[in-house]
Order: C-alpha cells, then structure tokens, then sequence
C-alpha cells in the first residue's frame, strides 16, 4: 500500500514537472516580465536600465549597427523596471553574474532615469536598506538556467497565465520586451498615460536623491571597465514626463 502511493505520488509529481517545464520553455515569454532573462546564456556585453531600456533598447539593432566594431556582441539587454532597477549593490551583484568576466572588449550601456539614482525617504541606503530587495533579478541565485525552475518557484506571483492568450508583450531571447500592442483609440492611450504619469509623481514625492546610489554608479562603471566600454544613456520620453523628471 505504501509502495503503490510513493509511486503514485511519484508519477503525479512528474507529470506535474512536465507541464510546468511546458509552459516555462513555450510560454515563458508572454506570461512573465523577466522570467526569459534568467534561462539565456551568460553574455560578453549587457545593457542596463529601467522600463525604458528595457522596451526602448533593441539589442538587434545595436548588434548590426556595430558588428564591424571590435566588440564582444551580441549584447543583451538585462534592463527590468523601476521597482528592480534602482542603481546600487544589488543590481550591480546581479549583472556579475550575468556577464562571463572573460572578455575585455565587453559593451556596456547603462540606461539612467533620476528614480534610478533615488532612494525612498522611508528608508536609508547607507545600512543597506534598499526598496528594491526582494525583487528579481536580486534575488536569484542562478541567472542561465533553462527552464529555471529557481525563478519559478521564488516568483510563481510574476507569472501570469492568462497573458498567454492575450500575448501583449513578447520578451524576446535577446532580453528585450515587445510591446505587442498599442491601443489606437486616444482616449485609452491617454488614460494609460495619466496613470502612468500619477504612478511616475507619487514615486518622485516618495523619494530622494541618493549619494549612495551616485556612489555605487561610480563603482558599477569602475567594476564594469574592467570588461570593456561603458556609456551612460539618457533615453527619450515625454515631453510631459521630461519636464518631471527634469
């Protein structure tokens, strides 16, 4: 009896196994922001940000246009969103382990926004108090696994299933997320706009520059010219969010 329900629960595991690692290598890019970075190889060259890098810097386009270039390419784009972004030891640890530390002709571009460089006034950096902690990819062990059952079972709340139907965004191989669809009707563009804008003024009110974060950009540039070229970016937006940030 105890012999038949081990096997039993055996099989049943297994089964389950496999229609999890189904879903994870079909579906991984539409149902989750970030899961598809973590089951892609270690990369020579990386490019680092928030939202806006993360859907405004197409790898394949910098991969042609430099190809003639003597950098190690392809590069990947390792950009989340402000909530996992913010500049400091976290995200710095976290590149390091998505970069090969072999190559000397690595390309670097990190994609900056003041709530990047901003600390929450809740709390201070200094002790390593860090809004950002507990969120991927800070708090992944491994960062190239495919399927990467860690990811899963640390961030079962990221996925969502239904979006597999809708396929609104496609996080592609190289890191970078497309957006598949855009609404034409103005009225729901703009609405998507004022609350993008109402969430981009209450983060502002809840937060602060950081030395800290100017620090530890310093030493992220420093750590990373070690590899190869670093250039900090200042992507478009805006003109309304322009004026905010600025």
């Amino acid at each position: 009896m105890v012999f038949k329900l081990i096997k039993n629960l055996i099989i049943y595991t297994i089964i389950c196994l496999g229609i999890v690692t189904y879903f994870l290598i079909t579906q991984g890019a539409y149902i989750d922001p970030f899961y598809e970075k973590f089951t892609t190889p270690k990369v020579n060259s990386i490019i680092m940000g928030d939202s806006r890098g993360y859907q405004g810097i197409a790898p394949f386009i910098i991969n042609e246009s430099l190809k003639s270039e003597s950098y190690d390419l392809p590069i990947y784009n390792y950009a989340f969103t402000i909530d996992q972004a913010h500049i400091g030891p976290l995200y710095r640890k976290s590149v390091l382990k998505k970069i090969t530390k072999t190559s000397k002709k690595g390309l670097f571009l990190i994609s900056l926004t003041p709530l990047m460089m901003s600390a929450d006034i809740n709390n201070s950096n200094e002790p390593g108090e860090f809004i950002e902690k507990g969120e991927p990819p800070h708090t992944m062990v491994f960062v190239d696994k495919n399927p990467n059952y860690e990811y899963f079972i640390r961030h079962l709340d990221f996925f969502e299933f239904k979006a597999m139907l809708k396929k609104e965004y496609t996080v592609h191989k190289d890191g970078w997320m497309e957006i598949n669809y855009i609404p034409n009707d103005k009225r729901v563009l703009n609405a998507w706009k004022d609350e993008q804008k109402r969430r981009f003024i209450e983060m502002s009110e809840s937060s602060s520059p950081s030395d800290f974060r100017f620090k530890s950009l310093d030493t992220l540039v420093n750590t990373l010219k070690d590899y190869g070229d670093v250039y900090l970016l200042r992507l478009p937006i805006d003109p309304d969010f322009l004026e905010l940030e600025n």
